[in-house]
């Protein structure tokens, strides 16, 4: 049997070991609810982002859902109807591996680029858009150029008013003309009239000619060593 002080020593540890169990209980439940609240935040963080895309005067948002669909932001440049604007958009496309939100930024690029639908292709040719040193030389405008595998250049002018004789002069060259059907018959050439422009640092190197077809003018440049074995190669290009 216990004394009536072993029996109070007895309680009292019941009562600390009840406490000990309550404060563990305690602790757990504060642990859990943290990591539940934090899980939360996460979960309501990401459903708030938003992707805006830009397309013109209209924005469309897109709030992507992260329930086994993630989505990878990939560049999709587009060209503008007037065709003197490129401009980078998003495009969100479906992957099996979590969410990138990396873009690329929009970037507008202003640029000379002639509508599609004024430019005429001639057989074998690329439209050109770099720096044409016989147009510098010139001094001219031109409306778009062309470019063939031997580099040679056609330049589409349209109906210009420029006075190429006192162009030339200036350079210390002259113009040579073919006005004749007869004469542009001879050179075995085509077009309503061929004028050849002469510059010395040309000679014997390039072959320059404005070539008059329809009241369109456009300027050939060539090498001189092909001009002879290119006549009729030139005359398939714009008699079909």
């Amino acid at each position: 049997m216990y004394t009536a002080k072993e029996k109070k020593i007895i309680k009292l540890c019941m009562i600390v070991l009840a406490l000990s169990i309550v404060m563990v209980y305690i602790l757990l439940f504060q642990v859990k609810g943290k990591t539940l609240q934090r899980s939360q935040t996460d979960t309501n963080s990401w459903a708030d982002i938003a992707i805006s895309i830009q397309s013109g005067d209209q924005e469309q948002t897109l709030t992507p859902i992260y329930q086994g669909v993630q989505g990878t932001i990939e560049s999709d440049t587009g060209l503008t109807t007037d065709n003197t604007q490129i401009t980078t958009g998003l495009t969100v496309l479906p992957t099996s591996t979590g969410l990138s939100t990396s873009s690329t930024p929009a970037t507008t690029i202003s640029t000379a680029i002639p509508q599609t639908g004024s430019i005429q292709i001639l057989s074998g040719t690329n439209v050109f858009y770099g720096t044409i040193d016989i147009i510098e030389k010139l001094g001219i405008k031109y409306q778009y150029a062309l470019i063939d595998t031997w580099n040679t250049y056609f330049i589409y002018l349209g109906n210009p008013s420029y006075d190429f004789a006192t162009i030339a002069r200036q350079l210390k060259g002259n113009l040579y003309e073919l006005k004749t059907e007869q004469e542009i018959a001879q050179n075995k050439l085509f077009g309503d009239k061929i004028v050849f422009i002469n510059l010395p640092e040309y000679k014997d190197k390039e072959v320059i000619m404005l070539i008059y077809l329809k009241d369109k003018v456009r300027l050939v440049q060539m090498e001189y060593k092909a001009y002879h074995k290119s006549k009729a190669y030139l005359k398939s290009l714009f008699i079909q």
